[in-house]
């Protein structure tokens, strides 16, 4: 059974304010763990690592901007800091790409730096967004190519609120790639009113993706996380109503 975290991007001018008063009021909640994100250089890992150990928290992983990869010096740089963290997740959060070609060359980086993470004893991945569910000039998705093209032990983390709003049917896909989904994003959506909403009290039938997660033993975290309503209320009644569903 999958354990529940949120992504602290969800309450991110508490965080940027307070590292501690947020890990403390996210483990009130009830969340069994965070997912990070950020520059490295923010905060060091014994740091953060400390913050987490005070208050119970797991980390369900890290979103690393492409930044932190780019030359051979900052990837043996990542590796340290996830090593010192205790970060076992490594996600690339975004990619602006938007050809066929350019996800080409980038999946090929993607896989090259799974290799290596992997080689090192972490599990990589890509984090999706409203772009990679557009159709591209090859008639699929880039979530379609990079599904098709990476190795089984590639994290694809799809954001279900994401999928959704890119024009996709976010159980479908979710079923399609979910033996890779060893994260996944729970994020609300709502044609009404876009991401300004909580899970539960949306557009999208949770209690099917809960399904899916459920009945994939691949699945470790489901971690939720919030583009709006950048506050602990929100994240409460996601976990409320989550709660309620699973």
């Amino acid at each position: 059974m999958f354990k529940l975290g949120v992504q602290i991007y969800s309450v991110r001018d508490a965080y940027a304010a307070d590292v501690k008063q947020s890990f403390k009021r996210v483990k009130e909640i009830g969340y069994d763990g965070v997912e990070l994100f950020g520059a490295l250089a923010t905060h060091s890992a014994e740091f953060l690592r400390s913050c987490l150990d005070e208050f119970g928290l797991e980390l369900c992983g890290f979103h690393t901007g492409w930044a932190e990869f780019e030359t051979e010096e900052k990837v043996v740089n990542t590796i340290s800091y996830m090593k010192k963290l205790g970060c076992k997740y490594v996600v690339v959060p975004w990619m602006p790409q938007k050809t066929v070609a350019e996800w080409q060359e980038t999946i090929c980086a993607f896989n090259k730096l799974n290799a290596r993470f992997r080689e090192e004893g972490f599990v990589f991945g890509f984090h999706a967004h409203k772009g990679e569910m557009i159709i591209l000039e090859n008639g699929k998705c880039a979530w379609e190519m990079i599904g098709e093209q990476t190795p089984s032990d590639f994290i694809m983390q799809l954001d279900i609120g994401n999928a959704l709003n890119g024009g996709q049917d976010p159980i479908a896909l979710y079923k399609r790639f979910a033996d890779k989904g060893v994260t996944v994003h729970y994020k609300a959506f709502s044609k009404e009113k876009a991401y300004d909403c909580v899970i539960g009290e949306d557009d999208i039938d949770w209690k099917a993706v809960i399904d899916i997660s459920k009945n994939t033993p691949e699945c470790a975290w489901v971690i939720v996380e919030k583009d709006a309503q950048d506050d602990f209320e929100s994240i409460a009644r996601c976990y409320t109503n989550l709660k309620k569903l699973i």
